[in-house]
């Protein structure tokens, strides 16, 4: 499962990962792209929707964290990671983009209780290969 805020990449990685269609629409409920899942933003960023988040983590391997490395924000609370018994993985995206701050990020997604994190960049490729390489079962 992708999960993420809007425009942080969701659909761009899962095309990266060569599991979605070149266009997609904006649904407002789940959506399949190949192998993955990918909620609605709204999952997240609202508290009460949280039930539908671990609901549809129950039929997942691992569930993907995208935190977009230019937003000073994040929607991903402390300890979120913890709620789900799976194997949770922190993606940083837009690495290209000026603003860009991976330690902000990187915080972030440690603070939601993830241990593992990978920054990368799917216009320009960079950081693909080390996930390509450390976590192969994305890539199957």
């Amino acid at each position: 499962m992708i999960m993420g805020e809007r425009g942080a990449g969701r659909r761009s990685l899962a095309r990266a990962l060569g599991q979605a269609p070149v266009f997609m629409p904006q649904p407002l409920a789940v959506e399949y792209a190949g192998r993955f899942i990918i909620p609605p933003p709204e999952f997240l960023e609202n508290r009460r929707f949280y039930r539908a988040l671990i609901t549809t983590a129950a039929d997942c391997d691992s569930l993907l964290f995208i935190q977009d490395a230019a937003r000073r924000t994040s929607a991903f609370p402390p300890g979120l990671a913890r709620i789900f018994n799976r194997h949770v993985i922190g993606i940083i995206t837009k690495t290209d983009l000026p603003d860009a701050s991976l330690d902000r990020a990187a915080r972030f997604l440690h603070n939601a209780g993830l241990q593992k994190t990978y920054a990368l960049s799917v216009v320009s490729g960079e950081g693909m290969d080390t996930l390509r390489h450390n976590e192969p079962a994305l890539f199957a």
